[in-house]
């Protein structure tokens, strides 16, 4: 097998994209979440605990109602402010979940990764993958990060230590407090922590995903000649459009009203009928030998070839075929006309 030593081409790419291979990093989507749901616990953390605290004593309003009628209201009442309590954390995870995965990798729609593979249940496959080099990095990293946030946070618990051992004597309402001091002082080192874990991962997985694609000459080539087909068909291909494009301009020639010559150079065949075309249109135009074929095409037909060294260079610049001829050659135009129905006319032609 040959050795992959060649960068992944735009087409490998765009094929792993679609099968939904990408660069994605976990630890990034985790980092974002659990800044971002620290951050609102921080910024809401009295709101949030007033509304626990109206979740645990709900059922104490009821009281007093028989008891279908208070498990009714108990149960609406605690849904409500369950609601109320759970639906900003909800929205946070899928918000910043989304928003997450579209800063790592854009929009992906990867229905070919979702269909059912036998590889996906296959004991023997699973079994390689637990034992892969991916794993492995997968485990070492998670043990780093396990070790490093529980140095940092053991590190902030411990200087708040003193503070938290007088809690008890200090009332239920200081507990809400001190929980929301407590984060504030966890919140940036953990956060710190969390993206430089997860940059080096982002950084890691992209580093990966490249390697896992990397191609060999070979394999470039193939590519290459599949999208853009062997070079001697291609011009093949090439050389029969050519043939085409000649032989429809040489046809056109015979049926047109005049033919402008460099005399050699250059063959514009021009139509023009009275009544029937607003301006003579260009139905042809030949350079050097197949200018010469026009020449000899519509000298077989009785075609007028009309020699005019400037008017056949500027429409040949500025003309375009199955198009009228440009305004700024009207006037030679209409002369040459001009002259080919007077020869017309006097039995010249």
């Amino acid at each position: 097998m040959s050795e992959k030593t060649e960068q992944p081409t735009p087409k490998k790419q765009r094929d792993a994209r679609e099968k939904g291979q990408v660069a994605y990093s976990k630890d990034f989507t985790k980092a974002m979440l659990t800044v971002s749901l620290l951050g609102y616990l921080v910024m809401r953390g009295d709101v949030i605990t007033e509304q626990m605290q109206s979740l645990m004593l709900a059922p104490a309003a009821f009281l007093h109602l028989p008891f279908r009628e208070a498990l009714a209201g108990i149960y609406g009442q605690m849904s409500t402010d369950a609601m109320a309590l759970l639906a900003p954390f909800i929205l946070i995870v899928i918000i910043v979940g989304m928003a997450s995965d579209i800063m790592q990798v854009g929009l992906v729609l990867a229905f070919e990764a979702a269909k059912p593979s036998g590889d996906k249940i296959n004991p023997a496959t699973n079994l390689k993958n637990i034992f892969s080099k991916r794993n492995l990095v997968e485990f070492i990293k998670s043990l780093i990060k396990v070790i490093v946030l529980g140095v940092v946070v053991m590190h902030i618990v411990k200087s708040s230590l003193p503070g938290l051992v007088t809690l008890p004597s200090a009332g239920v309402s200081s507990v809400g407090i001190a929980s929301g001091i407590l984060l504030k002082a966890l919140l940036i080192p953990i956060g710190f922590v969390f993206f430089l874990i997860a940059g080096a991962d982002l950084l890691w997985q992209r580093y990966s995903h490249n390697k896992e694609l990397m191609m060999s000459k070979d394999e470039v080539d193939r590519e290459y000649k599949e999208m853009e087909g062997d070079q001697d068909v291609k011009q093949h291909r090439k050389s029969l459009h050519r043939e085409l494009l000649e032989e429809d301009a040489v046809e056109r020639s015979q049926s047109a009203s005049v033919l402008v010559t460099n005399p050699t150079h250059f063959a514009i065949a021009l139509y023009y009928v009275q009544d029937e075309t607003p301006l003579p249109l260009i139905l042809a135009k030949g350079e050097d030998q197949l200018a010469q074929r026009m020449i000899d095409a519509a000298r077989r037909k009785g075609v007028p070839i009309m020699r005019n060294v400037p008017l056949a260079r500027a429409l040949w610049a500025e003309g375009s075929v199955d198009q009228y001829i440009p305004s700024t050659q009207i006037a030679p135009v209409a002369e040459v006309i001009r002259v080919v129905l007077n020869m017309r006319n006097e039995g010249r032609l």
